[in-house]
C-alpha cells in the first residue's frame, strides 16, 4: 500500500475515539463547527489537527494526545474554568437549544413532500443554521473536558503527594451531579400513565451517529415493565450523593477552595455534554427527515447521501450532479482537518487506519490489561464472563451480568450497560461516556486499556479489579 503523508507521528500516544457504528453526514455538522467557526468565535482556541476517517459503516476520529491536551486546557481555563463566563455561555445555549427544538417540531409536523425545492431549501437552512449555532457553543464544554482532566491533577499533585489518593480523590470530585437524560427518561417513564404522550417526547431515544429510528409506544410499554423502582432509586441517591462526598473528601484532604472550583468546572462540563446529547440525538431525527426526503426527490440513495457534507446537500437540491463523487466515497471516506480540510478516499483511510488504531493487532498470548479505573462501585474485585461488543445496537447476544467490552462506549450503548456487571474499554478517561454512565449505574469500569478487545475473547472468564486497575483471564 502505497505511504501517504502522515497528520501527525504515530510514535507519539494517539488520541483515539471510536470505532464505533457511524456516518460521516451526521458528523460533518460539528467537524466545520469544530475547526472553521469554533475559533472565529473564541479567537486562539482550536482543535488539534484531525482525522475522521470512515469504512464499513464505523466511524473512528484521531489525534495527537498531546495537542488536544494543550488545546482542552486552554479552553478549559479561558471559558470553562471562570464561573462567570461558563454560566453565560451555557444560557446562551440554552437558548439556542429552544429555538432549534422549535424548528425541528415545526418540521416535524409539515409534510416534506409537498414543499417545493425552495421551500425545502429553506427549511434546511433554518434548521441547520442553528444547529451550527448550537455546535459551536455545546463545543466548549467537549474541548474543555479533554484538558480540565490533566490540569486538576496538576494542581491536586500540589496538595496531595500519593498517586493512589490523587486518582481516587478524581473520581469522586469529577462525578457529575445531575442525572443523566437517561435516567430523568426512565423515572418519567416508571411514573406516566401516559406512554403515548411520552413517546411523542421520546421517539428519538435510540438515535446515533450510525442512523435514526423512531421507537413507538410498545417500545415504551416494554421498557416500562423491565425498570424496577428499587434500582432506579438506587441510581437516584448515587447521584445526588456526588455532592456530599465531594464535601467529605475536602474535609479529609484539606482540599482549598481553588481545587473544588476547578472540580465543579469539570463535573459542569461533564453534565453539559450529557445534556448535549439529548438534544443531538433529537436533531439527528430532524437531519434524517431532510436527507430522506431529499434521496427521493433528487434521485440518490440514501446510502450515498451519508457521504456527503451537509453543505453539499443543498447543492444536489439545487442540481448539480455529486453521483460520481459520491461513488468515489463508498469504500471508504475521511477528511484531514485543521486550519485547512482534505478529504481522504479509501487507499488514505485504510492506511490511515491500519497506521494509528490502537489495539489493531492481535495479542495473542497477553492474559491481562491495564487501564484507568473510573467506577469502583462497591467492590473491588468483580467476575464474569466477557462479552466483547462493537455495535451496541447487537444486544441478542449479550446476557444480564456479563462484562461489557468494547472500543468505548457512546449513548447507544447504554442499554446494554444497564445489563453488564462491569465494564471494560480500550478508550477513554474520567470523562468519558463509559466512565460517567458507569459510575451513574454502580458498576465497576476501567478505560483506556488500550487492547481489551483483542486481549480476550467472547465467553472469557475475567477478574476486574478496580484497586489495581487490571483485567485478567481467570
Amino acid at each position: 500500500m502505497k505511504n501517504f503523508s502522515l497528520p501527525f507521528d504515530p510514535t507519539k500516544e494517539i488520541f483515539q475515539w471510536g470505532p464505533v457504528p457511524g456516518k460521516f453526514f451526521y458528523t460533518s455538522v460539528f467537524s466545520v463547527a469544530n475547526f472553521d467557526k469554533v475559533a472565529k468565535r473564541f479567537p486562539g482556541e482550536i482543535w488539534s489537527k484531525s482525522l475522521y476517517l470512515f469504512r464499513n459503516n464505523t466511524m473512528i476520529y484521531l489525534c495527537d494526545l498531546e495537542d488536544l491536551q494543550l488545546s482542552g486546557e486552554s479552553m478549559f481555563v479561558h471559558h470553562m474554568l471562570p464561573a462567570e463566563k461558563r454560566s453565560e455561555l451555557y444560557d446562551e445555549w440554552v437558548g439556542i437549544v429552544g429555538r432549534m427544538n422549535k424548528i425541528s417540531d415545526e418540521i416535524r409536523k409539515i409534510d416534506l413532500k409537498s414543499c417545493h425545492d425552495k421551500q425545502l431549501l429553506e427549511f434546511w437552512n433554518k434548521f441547520h443554521e442553528v444547529y451550527m449555532h448550537f455546535w459551536v457553543i455545546g463545543m466548549v464544554p467537549e474541548l474543555a473536558n479533554y484538558g480540565s482532566v490533566q490540569y486538576l491533577e496538576k494542581k491536586l499533585q500540589a496538595e496531595i503527594e500519593d498517586h493512589a489518593r490523587i486518582m481516587c480523590s478524581m473520581e469522586v470530585l469529577t462525578a457529575p451531579e445531575k442525572l443523566s437524560f437517561y435516567q430523568e427518561e426512565e423515572i418519567e417513564l416508571l411514573g406516566t400513565e401516559n406512554i403515548v404522550e411520552h413517546t411523542n417526547k421520546y421517539f428519538w431515544l435510540k438515535n446515533s451517529y450510525n442512523g435514526t429510528e423512531v421507537l413507538n409506544t410498545t417500545f415504551f410499554e416494554n421498557r416500562k415493565k423491565e425498570l424496577g423502582q428499587a434500582q432506579i432509586n438506587a441510581n437516584v441517591e448515587r447521584v445526588l450523593g456526588a455532592l456530599q462526598k465531594k464535601i467529605a473528601l475536602q474535609s479529609e484532604y484539606k482540599f482549598s477552595s481553588k481545587i473544588m472550583d476547578i472540580a465543579r468546572a469539570v463535573s459542569n462540563g461533564i453534565e453539559w455534554q450529557d445534556e448535549r446529547k439529548k438534544y443531538i440525538l433529537r436533531a439527528l431525527h430532524t437531519q434524517t427527515l431532510f436527507l430522506e426526503e431529499i434521496s427521493r426527490r433528487c434521485d440518490y440513495e440514501i446510502i450515498d447521501l451519508y457521504n456527503c457534507w451537509y453543505f453539499e446537500i443543498p447543492e444536489i437540491l439545487s442540481g448539480k450532479d455529486f453521483h460520481d463523487e459520491l461513488a468515489k466515497r463508498r469504500i471508504g471516506f475521511g477528511v484531514e482537518y485543521y486550519d485547512y480540510h482534505k478529504n481522504l478516499y479509501a487507499k488514505e483511510v485504510d492506511y490511515f487506519w491500519n497506521t494509528y488504531l490502537h489495539g489493531g493487532k492481535s495479542q495473542d498470548g497477553a492474559s491481562s490489561v491495564e487501564g484507568v479505573v473510573v467506577s469502583k462501585s462497591g467492590t473491588s474485585k468483580s467476575v464474569g464472563c466477557v462479552r466483547i461488543l462493537f455495535d451496541p445496537h447487537d444486544l441478542g447476544s449479550f446476557q444480564d451480568g456479563e462484562i461489557l467490552v468494547a472500543p468505548m462506549t457512546s449513548p447507544e450503548y447504554v442499554f446494554v450497560m444497564k445489563k453488564a456487571s462491569a465494564v471494560v474499554t480500550d478508550v477513554g478517561g474520567l470523562t468519558s461516556h463509559a466512565a460517567i454512565v458507569s459510575r451513574e449505574l454502580g458498576i465497576p469500569c476501567i478505560v483506556g486499556t488500550k487492547n481489551a478487545t483483542t486481549v480476550f475473547k467472547d465467553g472469557d472468564s475475567v477478574e476486574v479489579d478496580t484497586e489495581c486497575g487490571v483485567v485478567k483471564k481467570i
